[in-house]
């Protein structure tokens, strides 16, 4: 009697628990909502589903659009122009609760061009190369009607005023030191104290990912007085980059030194590789950049002894030279080793040091 009667308990525990299982999977389905996202259909298990949710189910994101720079292209304003959502043709937002069968569309943000405003400034420097090679004494031009982006600063077209004084290259015995691909923390202090021994100033054309690595090394090449050219993010081969590479590669390492430093971008842009595009240039004029490249190569990446550095630099150098040397990149113990030998031997030939935006402007 008592097995008959636990059997009896059993099964009818089975029963209930059969029942409560059939009803909970009734209820699941019962609250499960199908929607339409973009044409695609989409069901949603939980309760109350928003918009949010169904776009994360069918992978669809609700893009903005950006405000782009007027000459670049680049974004000022990534997320400046929000993506519409409807459900069922009417306007929704993200936290929208939907129903079974409402149709979701997603619109993405458009893209605009950032306003341009006529201002009067300074005239371009009269007769500067498209490419520096050696120092140059800058000239100047009346002032001038630009019209620039609002927002980048870019110039768009510029009428320029008459040309008080050209520009014209140096022929003092002059000339600059610069270094490429640092900054590195084992070479670039012992060339900054060299540097600071001598009194002379240099420019440094750092490269993004060694001073993102490594800011306190670039604000000791601030706080030194010395001169910073943009060396692109990555070292990359521009004439091998599409145009929004390219502006990223320069654009990308100012902005970042910016954000680093503080302060204005640097004034001038060296190609690396010395590879130089008509793209490339056009990038860095339109942000406001002159380009810079060199005209004596002291061959220091071949690691060469110090001696030949420095007789590579001397057999070459003349008034206005811009002298190519590195501090990253690589083993740069030779060119530590020949930078003091190299600037006392420039000093006696009668050299000063001047930086290309130092050179004084032409009487």
């Amino acid at each position: 009697m008592r097995v008959v009667r636990s059997r009896t308990i059993v099964l009818a525990a089975i029963a209930l628990g059969l029942a409560i299982a059939t009803i909970a999977l009734l209820a699941r389905a019962d609250s499960a909502v199908a929607v339409d996202v973009d044409g695609h259909s989409v069901t949603l298990a939980k309760p109350s589903p928003t918009v949010a949710d169904a776009l994360a189910a069918a992978k669809v994101a609700a893009k903005a659009g950006a405000v782009r720079a007027a000459v670049t292209g680049r974004p000022v304003e990534p997320d400046a122009n929000p993506a519409k959502i409807t459900v069922n043709g009417q306007p929704a937002a993200l936290d929208t609760r939907l129903r079974r069968d409402d149709k979701v569309q997603v619109i993405p943000g458009a893209d605009t061009v950032e306003p341009v405003d006529e201002r009067e400034a300074p005239g371009p420097i009269p007769g500067l190369p498209d490419v520096e090679r050696e120092l140059w004494q800058p000239g100047r031009s009346s002032v001038s009607r630009q019209m620039v982006g609002r927002i980048s600063g870019e110039v768009v077209s510029a009428t320029t005023g008459a040309v008080e004084v050209a520009s014209r290259a140096v022929t003092a015995k002059m000339v600059a030191l610069t270094f490429d691909d640092g900054p590195d923390p084992k070479y670039t202090p012992s060339i900054l104290a060299t540097l600071k021994e001598e009194g002379v100033p240099a420019t440094f054309c750092v490269v993004g990912y060694s001073f993102r690595r490594y800011p306190d090394l670039l604000k000791a090449e601030r706080d030194a007085g010395h001169a910073f050219c943009d060396h692109t993010l990555d070292h990359a081969h521009l004439p091998k980059l599409a145009h929004d590479a390219v502006v990223n590669q320069i654009q990308g390492a100012s902005d970042q030194l910016v954000a680093i430093l503080g302060g204005a971008p640097p004034a001038v842009m060296r190609p690396p590789y010395g590879e130089v595009s008509p793209d490339a240039i056009a990038v860095a004029h339109a942000i406001g950049m002159r380009v810079l490249a060199w005209n004596v190569d002291s061959q220091d990446y071949n690691k060469p002894s110090a001696e030949k550095i420095v007789a590579n630099v001397m057999k070459t150098v003349k008034p206005g030279s811009v002298v190519l040397m590195h501090d990253g990149g690589g083993d740069r113990s030779h060119t530590v080793a020949a930078l003091q030998p190299l600037i006392r031997a420039l000093k006696a030939q009668g050299y000063t040091f001047a930086t290309p935006t130092s050179v004084p402007v032409v009487p």
